[in-house]
């Protein structure tokens, strides 16, 4: 008899053990199940966080329309003042300025929550911003008057307005901020103004009817436009020599450098085209048709996709960096100019 009641007690161990181990195994399983689940949804939230946000002004439509990259679908559309011609953003992305031409004003909006912060009058035709690296600076540059209006951020006002020559169309901060590179369209030259005393420095030699004004990297040069003579000009930002120059026919206007500088993007206006420029060999590698008169650029920070404003066709370009095949053309709210990119 004991030993039977040890064969039945044993048994009876045997089962709740299993048992145990069983719930355990299920227990174990359902807590790497919830985690895994919990890991591949925030890594679906973090892929959908990183897609970035193309910004396409309108003119006549004197809005601003927000497309969303991974969907190439307008996602926001944002009342402006008339004419709506740039898009500029803040260093760090958070607020997004739009210069009005036909209300001579900028408007502000608040990139995240998108919304209009404040209408800053600036003076006749202002064309397009150019933000201080601090991010404190707003800068209007009005093509109609051939003057600037320096905007204090904080308090959303303009503070200063100075002359520097007929269509003043765009500009450019140094790296520290301390100087401000003015390109006055009409008078073919660039005025170089001390942010602190806003006074006029220098004034290097430009290009008539010039649109762009960027950059390199290392700013050891700024790339500018010059469709007068066909051409883009490549500068000495220190001394203003015009190091080189490359051949771009057909108007070259809108321009823009990939992230890894090794690259250039200009569109020819005349030839209703935009062209990929190497930036060691300095030649055009590569064109391709893009629609009529296109306008400004802008690249996505991957340096994968460029956006195209085609002005003519109410559209804005979606073009492949690597070989500028078309993949899309989305329609716009009406005379489309500027375009910018933030992620």
């Amino acid at each position: 008899m004991p030993s039977e009641k040890n064969k039945i007690t044993n048994q009876v161990e045997g089962i709740l053990k299993n048992s145990f181990w069983r719930k355990q195994q299920l227990l174990t399983f359902s807590t790497v199940f919830i985690f895994t689940a919990i890991f591949l949804a925030g890594m679906l939230s973090s892929k959908e966080s990183l897609a970035g946000e193309v910004w396409v002004a309108n003119m006549k439509g004197a809005n601003v329309q927000i497309i969303d990259s991974s969907s190439n679908q307008i996602v926001n559309t944002i009342a402006t003042g008339a004419g709506a011609h740039n898009v500029t953003f803040s260093p760090d992305g958070k607020l997004a300025y739009i210069a009005n031409l036909g209300t001579n004003s900028i408007t502000i909006i608040d990139a995240v929550t998108k919304k209009k912060i404040a209408d800053v009058l600036a003076d006749t035709k202002a064309h397009d911003v150019a933000v201080s690296p601090d991010g404190k600076t707003a800068v209007s540059c009005n093509v109609g008057a051939g003057n600037i209006t320096f905007i204090d951020v904080a308090t959303k006002k303009s503070t200063h307005t100075m002359a520097t020559g007929k269509k003043a169309i765009t500009a450019v901060f140094s790296p520290d901020g301390k100087t401000l590179y003015v390109v006055n369209a009409g008078d073919g030259n660039i005025s170089v103004v001390d942010v602190n005393t806003k006074k006029i420095t220098k004034t290097f030699p430009g290009a008539k009817g010039a649109m762009a004004i960027k950059p390199n990297d290392d700013w050891s040069q700024l790339w500018i436009t010059d469709p007068t003579d066909n051409k883009l000009l490549l500068m000495n930002p220190q001394t203003g020599l015009v190091e080189a120059s490359i051949d771009v026919p057909g108007e070259p206007h809108g321009l823009v450098h990939s992230p890894d500088g090794k690259k250039v993007y200009v569109g020819q206006r005349k030839l209703n085209q935009i062209s990929m420029i190497d930036t060691d060999s300095r030649k055009i590698v590569k064109t391709t048709p893009i629609g009529q008169r296109p306008d400004m650029m802008a690249i996505s920070s991957d340096g994968k996709t460029v956006f195209v404003a085609v002005r003519d066709e109410n559209k804005l370009a979606v073009v492949s960096a690597s070989d500028l095949s078309m993949t899309t053309k989305i329609d716009t709210d009406g005379e489309t100019h500027g375009v910018g990119y933030r992620d």
